[in-house]
């Protein structure tokens, strides 16, 4: 990072805006920043930190927040900004913070079209990312802080570590750290467990006190023990299965012939009782034939029976028919003489209809005039109603009229307001255009005075580096002259007698030695180089006076050209500015007469709304009443019409009320409707007697025509019934004796049936085991059930005692099983552990990982401080690490000792003087840089900035220390010191001063360099 040029205002001691054009003292690549205690010199170091990074450089003063310059006004703004260069790239950012401390930010890459950054967030961390350091590295490695020069040498190992953890972010070997105790932690607690686990499965299978090194082979004893104890076990049931099948197969012999001769026995006795029953089976079979011939005959004699009851049935219903004829004969009689006697009353009905119809009539005009009469009263209301609304809509019209008037006022007076706003607003824009032309030309005019000023001011300086020059001509001369007289001198030092003078050749050397002249090199050297840098110098001011003279010259045009557009004469930025303030007076003027009429058109809007929604409301009001007109005139011709119809039915003599005619027409209704039902009532009762004295008479022919009939068929089946006897050779005794058991006929059949199939199959099965039956004896079978019982036993005994080794054996199997697995797991888990032991013997035992980090970056910091060191001590003095703690809670590897040559021994480096101390500790900012740059490819450090501490140093030491400071120019890093030492004002010839004034602040004046490009 190479800052170019920095802007400060109200920033400190600095109240007025002040520039540092870093730029003019990068030839010489050294700088000094010089002045009086308390000027401001560290308040530029500040300036560049806090542009950066928005804090200072120093930690007290960064605490205490106080950039802000006490010098500042209430209302001014405290501004820092820097331009400044990273590996060719230029970047610029600059912050603001006002009177209530609200900052603000503002970054940009020169050359770049990208949109700045404003952010202040995102702006620290591009300016972290380009730069490649955030603050606490910042202050480490680049900018040396007054007070903290010494800090990274004396610090405490805690305290250093902290400082490299910051720089190099070892945090995360830390972490490594912890993560390896984890997972140590984590596997140390896996095997514990897989311990445990085997422990609790060897007393699961009762195995005690084995270790789970020896694996799962810790059960192989103990399987095959049981296994051994299985197998006789099952041989011994085997034995046993063939000793109950044996018995088994005897009992069952056993229980077959039994059950063979008792099935013998049963069918012999059933076999004997059936033959002894079989005589009375064939004679039922001789009655069973008889009784079939006489079923044949039977159906006749039912059917002879069931025709006698049937003759009786109709005999008896005849009877009962001419008895009800009789009954309706008489009946018919009676009704016959009713209907006469009804058709003589029937004769009135007419009259009394017409009575009916003459009332009903007066009954509906009465009714209508009563309808009539309450029309005329309900149109005579609405008639009224719609009077008022036709009353209301007339003012609403006249309202209407006047609103319309009102509106067209309204919309010409918003006219003419909008018209005078366009006009005041193009004059406003004019004078707009015309003030900011005015405020150009006066920044123009002001810039023109002060480049004049400036020119005066280089001017002043060149006539003074012209006189500088003279003198420095002269003393050049003079000792020119002394150096020539001095070559001749030594000249005629040389000349031997004899030999050729190598000037003229003579022999002869007349002139003798004179004294010398008092010529000194280094005097004439550092004349030389005086007019040199003066003539530098005044090249600088010239080109200076030729830019600043073309600046003029432009500007001066530009002034031209505005004051020719403004047509004004101003001659001077003061008149400009007077003339500026009285147009924006007029300007002001203006606006207030715009705002005036703009709320003048702002009024007349609003109550042109207001009309405009007024107007249509009264419009949407009176759209109603070509309606509500058109309905009062059909009430009032439909009211005209009802009243019309009114008197015509008062004069015809309509009553007002239809009661009493009402009650007289239903008295009438209700005669009529008697009359009628009596004779409609005796006509159907006559005629419905007729007709049923009709059907009587055809029922009863037909019933005694049916009689007949049956009386005739009755006795042609009786001799067919003797005929059939006759066939059948069949008396009527016997046919009287057997056909009531007919009906039994179908059950004596199927008894019949199943006796002899009973007998027949009987007498089967009595034949087929005769043979076997005759030689079969009942056999005891209690011993042998006894026998198999105990031999069951015994094997239920061996089946359990299988059973339960089984599962012994199966449960030390799966043991065995889940213990391989487990010592699996186990082993796999132990090359693991081991690793992870090695890893946390080695970062937690003696020094730990972040710390062995750190030592190794700590060992490369001090292998470039000691080549400073050395030269700066004259090889007295070496940094060492320190490989042991005085207390057991340091970190090892981060302590410091010097070791002195002189004595040969080392000491801690707090022993060492403040100018020891200083070399030590620039030696160690000068290796950290170093090493910081070697090792960080995303930093480059071109530029370094030290703080104080010279003073410390003898003369001696202070020339070791800038000849270090000087090598630094070899590599191309600028080298930015702070000091009041006078040897370096004399030795490094770029310089900023710093000097502050009571009342108005610091102020810098820069001297010695040279412009850089």
């Amino acid at each position: 990072m190479k800052p170019l040029e920095l802007k400060m205002k109200n920033f400190l001691g600095f109240k007025e805006e002040t520039t540092v054009n870093f730029k003019l003292l990068y030839e010489d690549k050294i700088f000094l920043i010089t002045g009086p205690t308390g000027a401001g010199k560290t308040s530029i170091f500040d300036a560049v930190c806090f542009a950066l990074y928005g804090e200072g450089s120093g930690e007290e003063r960064t605490k205490a927040k106080c950039f802000r310059s006490q010098l500042a006004d209430e209302k001014d703004e405290m501004e820092v900004s820097l331009l400044f260069e990273v590996r060719g790239r230029q970047y610029f950012v600059k912050r603001i913070e006002n009177a209530r401390g609200l900052n603000k930010a503002y970054f940009t890459k020169i050359d770049d079209d990208v949109e700045a950054l404003v952010k202040i967030k995102e702006v620290n961390q591009e300016i972290e990312n380009i730069i490649g350091l955030n603050l606490d590295q910042f202050k480490k490695i680049v900018m040396i802080p007054q007070g903290e020069f010494r800090e990274f040498l004396t610090a405490g190992t805690k305290d250093k570590s902290e400082i490299l953890k910051k720089l190099f972010a070892t945090e995360q070997y830390e972490k490594i750290q912890l993560l390896i105790k984890e997972r140590f932690d984590e596997k140390r607690s896996v095997e514990k467990d897989l311990v445990t686990r085997f422990s609790e499965i060897l007393r699961e299978a009762q195995v005690e006190n084995r270790d789970i090194e020896l694996g799962k082979d810790v059960l192989n004893e103990a399987l095959e023990k049981e296994q051994t104890e299985l197998n006789t076990l099952k041989i011994q049931k085997s034995s046993k299965d063939q000793e109950v099948k044996q018995t088994e197969q005897e009992l069952l012999l056993g229980q077959k012939e039994n059950e063979d001769l008792q099935h013998y026995q049963a069918a012999k006795k059933q076999y004997e009782e059936l033959r002894s029953r079989k005589r009375i089976y064939d004679k039922k079979e001789q009655e069973l034939r008889l009784l079939r011939k006489i079923s044949g005959i039977t159906h006749i004699e039912i059917q002879m029976e069931d025709l006698g009851k049937e003759i009786q049935e109709k005999e008896t219903e005849n009877q009962k028919l001419l008895l009800e004829l009789k009954k309706v004969g008489e009946l018919l009689t009676r009704q016959e003489r009713n209907l006469i006697d009804a058709s003589r009353n029937a004769e009135e009905v007419d009259s009394l209809k017409e009575s009916r119809t003459r009332l009903l009539d007066l009954v509906d005009k009465s009714r209508r005039l009563k309808e009539v009469s309450q029309k005329i009263t309900i149109f005579d209301t609405e008639l009224k109603k719609l009077k008022e609304q036709m009353d209301y809509y007339s003012k609403k019209e006249q309202q209407l009229r006047q609103v319309l008037e009102e509106e067209e006022q309204v919309r010409k007076g918003l006219s003419e307001s909008n018209l005078e706003a366009e006009k005041l607003k193009s004059s406003q824009k004019e004078q707009q255009n015309y003030l900011k032309e005015l405020g150009n030309l006066f920044k123009k005019m002001e810039k023109l005075e002060l480049l004049q000023n400036n020119l005066i001011q280089t001017e002043r300086e060149m006539l003074l580096a012209e006189r500088e020059l003279q003198q420095k001509e002269s003393k050049l001369a003079e000792e020119s002259r002394k150096k020539s007289g001095h070559y001749a001198l030594i000249l005629r030092q040389e000349l031997q007698k004899d030999v050729p003078c190598p000037v003229c050749g003579s022999l002869d050397h007349p002139l003798g030695i004179k004294e010398t002249q008092g010529f000194d090199e280094d005097r004439f050297l550092k004349a030389e180089e005086e007019k040199k840098m003066v003539e530098r110098r005044l090249s600088e001011l010239q080109a200076s006076i030729k830019n600043q003279n073309a600046n003029i010259r432009d500007v001066h045009e530009e002034v031209d050209e505005l004051r020719q557009e403004v047509k004004i004469e101003a001659e001077n930025a003061v008149s400009t500015f007077k003339i500026g303030q009285e147009e924006k007076q007029k300007f002001m003027l203006g606006e207030k007469r715009l705002a005036e009429c703009l709320n003048k058109v702002k009024g007349f809007s609003s109550k042109d709304i207001l009309l405009k929604d007024l107007i249509k409301s009264l419009q949407k009001d009176l759209q109603e009443k070509e309606k509500v007109t058109e309905l009062y005139e059909k009430t009032r011709s439909a009211l005209l019409e009802l009243s019309g119809e009114q008197r015509g039915l008062l004069e015809s003599g309509v009553p007002k009320e239809p009661m009493g005619l009402t009650s007289k027409a239903e008295e009438i209704e209700k005669r009529v409707q008697m009359l009628l039902d009596i004779v409609l009532k005796a006509k159907d009762s006559y005629d419905k007697s007729r007709q049923y004295e009709e059907n009587l008479k055809g029922k009863e022919s037909t019933l005694r025509e049916t009689l007949e009939q049956n009386r005739v068929k009755y006795v042609e089946l009786k001799q067919h019934l003797l005929e059939r006897l006759q066939q059948e050779e069949l008396s009527v005794e016997v046919y009287s004796a057997y056909r009531e058991q007919v009906s039994q006929m179908d059950i004596m059949e199927l008894e019949i049936q199943e006796f002899f199939q009973a007998y027949n199959k009987s007498k089967g099965v009595f034949d087929a085991l005769k043979d076997r039956g005759e030689t079969l004896q009942f056999k005891s079978l209690e011993p042998i059930q006894q026998s198999l019982q105990n031999l069951l036993m015994e094997q239920k005994a061996l089946q359990e005692q299988v059973e339960a080794k089984s599962i012994l054996l199966h449960g030390l199997t799966r043991a065995h099983e889940r213990l391989g697995r487990l010592y699996d797991d186990y082993l796999e888990n132990k090359k693991v552990l081991a690793l992870y032991q090695d890893l946390y013997d080695t970062a937690y035992l003696g020094m730990n990982f972040e710390t062995f980090v750190q030592s190794y970056y700590f060992e490369g910091i001090l292998l470039r401080a000691n080549a400073r060191l050395r030269k700066m001590s004259e090889g007295r003095y070496q940094l060492k690490r320190r490989n042991e703690t005085e207390s057991r809670r340091e970190k090892i590897g981060l302590g410091l000792n010097v070791f002195d040559e002189y004595t040969g021994r080392e000491r801690d480096v707090q022993s060492l003087s403040g100018g020891e101390s200083f070399k030590a500790s620039l030696s160690l900012a000068l290796g950290l840089s170093d090493f910081i740059e070697s090792h960080k490819g995303s930093v480059n450090l071109e530029t370094i900035f030290i703080d104080e501490g010279f003073g410390s140093l003898d003369q001696d030491s202070l020339e070791n220390a800038l000849s270090c400071l000087m090598e630094l120019n070899v590599s191309g890093r600028i080298v930015g010191i702070i000091s009041h030492v006078t040897e370096l004002k004399d030795r490094i010839p770029g310089k900023i001063e710093v000097k502050t004034t009571p009342g108005n602040g610091s102020a810098i004046k820069i001297t010695g360099g040279t412009k850089w490009n």
